[in-house]
């Protein structure tokens, strides 16, 4: 079916936008626009004619919209000002440490994956780890939404010994407590969640923010900001550019003075600089006065594969049916090879910030993936949207579903099996590993590292 004018007026100002936040720092995630040379006969010319009108209309739009994306962007960054202030004013916690890892530019850079690699570092050290979260797309009635609450490392509730789902506390926080093993609270008020964990966890005595800079409840005392590739952008905050919030030299000399905050004050500079191996950024702060931080250098690479169901205990029948997390794995070669050798066609599915570099990702391993769904970010119900597109695309349902970790742990809790997907559909995810050199944390951290 031929797209429509609408449809390629859109994508096309979608590939615009992103040219000009980054240039050609970064490949763009979307489709090039149809060819109509590859066309069949009787639908060359009618493409060749909505192709015309979408370049124009997209053209008009731009040149028209782009005024506007401008003056939203002074308010993003008037917005972002408002917030900082807020931030350094807000208490910070009377034990422990607090540790806020970030970012400035729109879209996954890798936050959770990092704050999973400190969490499960530091409490392979003998710190007591806790997490705190936002909690971003929970679900449930409001006033559930706006409380705080406490994910145990077995992602159960500290105070009955449940299960929690991944719709009440968001994909996130569920996923960095069965990843790291440590308690997580979930709120909108970081203190506030921070005083409930310590209800039941008064033994922690590191916190890790997630997603951590642009709160306002509470004034960290290490700032971790991590990049990625695309740096910083075009420099301009959202929609003009992909920033959250504007990088000044104001910003750099807030983050890093020293805090106020009681309990162990900070053994290095209160910025730290995450990004990958090979790339650095030192003209960030130069070009500002600023001396570049201590920098932790990153790297992910896929380590295997995963999937989870949730089944009724068979032993509770007084109580009535408690479920229990069950998981299965598989090495990455063993998966790899697995995959490769069946017949049955293998399709991809990543409801993820930048889907494109996980199917990037199956690609590099070699695996011949035949069709990809792109999801929305969080996407509440992963399960009935991949059975609306197999069945609109006519994938057959003895097929093998790749998938992200994040899509996974709420595939779990769509029925008793490891998805209630039909029963000929085997589903697995693909984990990712970070890496940071155990000598960069000791220089930031000041810790023994193992």
């Amino acid at each position: 079916m031929l797209l429509t004018v609408t449809d390629l007026t859109l994508q096309r100002l979608k590939q615009r936008l992103w040219l000009h936040w980054f240039g050609d720092a970064a490949p763009s995630p979307f489709p090039p626009l149809p060819s109509a040379d590859n066309a069949p006969a009787l639908l060359k010319r009618s493409l060749q004619r909505r192709l015309l009108r979408a370049r124009w209309a997209s053209a008009v739009l731009w040149l028209v919209g782009l005024p506007f994306l401008y003056g939203l962007s002074l308010l993003t960054r008037l917005e972002a000002q408002r917030r900082q202030t807020l931030q350094q004013k807000a208490p910070g916690l009377p034990t422990g440490l607090a540790i806020a890892v970030g970012n400035l530019i729109v879209g996954g850079t890798g936050k959770t994956p990092l704050v999973i690699h400190l969490a499960k570092t530091f409490r392979q050290q003998g710190h007591q780890v806790a997490v705190l979260s936002r909690g971003y797309k929970r679900g449930g009635p409001r006033a559930l939404r706006q409380s705080e609450l406490v994910l145990g490392p077995d992602c159960k509730d500290p105070a009955t010994g449940l299960l929690i789902s991944p719709e009440a506390t968001g994909d996130e926080p569920w996923l960095i407590a069965l990843r790291a093993k440590v308690p997580v609270a979930i709120g909108q008020d970081r203190y506030l969640a921070a005083a409930k964990l310590l209800q039941h966890f008064p033994e922690t005595t590191l916190w890790l923010l997630d997603d951590g800079l642009s709160q306002t409840s509470l004034n960290p005392d290490v700032r971790i900001l991590l990049l990625d590739h695309r740096g910083l952008g075009n420099g301009h905050c959202l929609p003009y550019g992909p920033l959250r919030m504007q990088w000044t030299d104001k910003l750099i000399q807030k983050w890093s003075e020293p805090t106020d905050n009681p309990g162990p004050p900070p053994q290095a500079a209160t910025l730290v600089l995450a990004h990958p191996k090979g790339q650095t950024y030192e003209n960030l702060f130069e070009s500002k006065g600023q001396p570049s931080p201590s920098r932790l250098a990153v790297s992910r690479s896929a380590a295997g594969w995963m999937r989870l169901s949730i089944r009724p205990n068979a032993n509770d029948q007084d109580s009535g049916p408690q479920l229990s997390l069950h998981e299965e794995s598989l090495s990455l070669e063993e998966g790899c090879q697995r995959f490769k050798a069946d017949e049955r066609p293998i399709v991809a599915a990543a409801g993820i910030a930048q889907p494109h570099a996980f199917f990037e990702s199956l690609k590099a391993l070699g695996l011949p993936v035949r069709h990809t769904l792109a999801l929305a970010n969080h996407h509440p119900d992963p399960l009935q949207a991949v059975l609306a597109w197999m069945q609109g695309e006519r994938i057959p349902k003895n097929c093998i579903l790749l998938t992200t970790e994040k899509d996974a742990v709420k595939l779990a809790w769509q029925g008793p099996k490891p998805s209630s997907l039909p029963d000929v559909i085997e589903w697995w995810a693909l984990q990712l590993e970070l890496s940071i050199e155990p000598s960069s944390l000791e220089s930031v951290y000041g810790w023994k590292t193992t």
